[in-house]
């Protein structure tokens, strides 16, 4: 009840000297718009008894009339005509409320013209809230910051939980009306924001937060060094700080290679003929990806065969290749040979096939011809 209307009444009840009438109050009653209200006065007034009176009056913010009880007549006011009811104790409904109907109201219970008891109300009369919506936006941080809306709504208060949890102390947050600013996480999986007033709750779609790239199909690179080792590097495009490993032949990279790694993406494998079904495998905590298996191998260096003449160049004598899901061709640039001497008195096979058919034709067709000439020539003459 308001503190001054309140001190107004026992002041005319003291002026009177009549002494002050029971009260009680104030009870807050909630309805929805377009809904229904119910003031009830059961225990209301515990030191007062109900039934000694000769009539009831409701009114609305002191001046509205709303209803009037006089036995077993019950009269609404002509604002609330036919959207009030009245009960034999004094209880009063109202129907197909609007935001006017907001208020205070009072119930004043007379005996005999004189003014015993007097109950307050207040009505608030609120819109039900709408579905949530949540939106989010990721920073440079990766910290991702949330905000929940309902469109329509008296007075609400939002909460939100993630995974099921209440969004407590568990979580690094601020939060600055509807909205919420949740420092970096991988994944907020399930998160749910409630929105309620005192009439009506609803919920949020369940939705999974992420400020995190995952990464990409990851491309291998490989190169062949003068010493015969093998260089090779993993790169995925995309991915929010991945990892990268290695196996070879389907087993890790570790104490079986010697090898080191510089910023988990590049490798020096010191010399191996062959290295079958290198993979490189990229992940995150949010995916993980495999490159396609390839067969890297680099020419033995001259210096470790007997086999191979000398580099007379000081030329680095390097292989390039990129891979992206296929082995590559390695193409080596020839060897200059200081000794050529050999090369030019010897033949290959096929050189020396097409000599020897020649000289073979020449004598043949010599022989050929003698035979002929001697035979004319030992031919009888007639």
């Amino acid at each position: 009840m308001p503190a001054l209307l309140h001190l107004c009444l026992l002041l005319l009840f003291s002026a009177r000297g009549s002494p002050a009438p029971a009260e009680g109050g104030n009870v807050t009653v909630y309805a929805a718009l377009g809904d229904q209200a119910e003031f009830i006065l059961y225990g209301a007034l515990p030191n007062y008894n109900q039934t000694a009176h000769t009539s009831i009056e409701w009114r609305m913010n002191i001046t509205i009339n709303v209803a009037n009880f006089r036995g077993s007549d019950r009269t609404c006011g002509d604002v609330y005509k036919h959207r009030c009811k009245g009960y034999k104790n004094g209880s009063l409904h109202l129907s197909n409320l609007s935001r006017k109907d907001s208020g205070y109201y009072n119930v004043d219970f007379y005996n005999d013209g004189k003014l015993d008891a007097k109950f307050w109300f207040l009505l608030e009369v609120q819109d039900p809230v709408s579905a949530p919506v949540v939106t989010f936006a990721c920073h440079a941080n990766e910290t991702a910051e949330l905000s929940c809306r309902s469109e329509n709504g008296t007075r609400p208060e939002y909460s939100w939980t993630i995974e099921g949890n209440p969004l407590t102390a568990n979580f690094n947050y601020s939060q600055n009306g509807t909205g919420i600013l949740i420092k970096p996480q991988p994944v907020l999986r399930t998160v749910i924001c409630t929105v309620k007033n005192q009439i009506s709750e609803r919920f949020s779609h369940p939705l999974n937060v992420t400020c995190a790239d995952p990464v990409s199909e990851p491309v291998v690179n490989y190169s062949c060094r003068a010493d015969g080792t093998v260089e090779l590097s993993c790169s995925a495009q995309n991915g929010t700080r991945p990892e990268y490993s290695w196996t070879v032949e389907g087993n890790p990279l570790g104490s079986g290679f010697n090898y080191s790694q510089n910023d988990t993406r590049i490798i020096l494998i010191k010399p191996q003929p062959v290295l079958r079904d290198v993979i490189c495998t990229v992940k995150n905590q949010l995916s993980e990806r495999s490159s396609h298996p390839i067969k890297v191998t680099c020419p033995v260096p001259a210096s470790t065969s007997g086999l191979t003449p000398m580099l007379s160049s000081t030329e680095p004598h390097t292989v390039n290749s990129t891979v992206e899901g296929k082995a590559s061709d390695i193409t080596t640039r020839p060897s200059k040979n200081t000794n050529t001497s050999k090369t030019a008195d010897t033949c290959s096979n096929h050189q020396c096939f097409v000599v020897s058919a020649i000289w073979g034709a020449t004598v043949l067709l010599v022989t050929g011809l003698a035979l002929i000439l001697g035979f004319l020539c030992t031919m009888p003459k007639e």
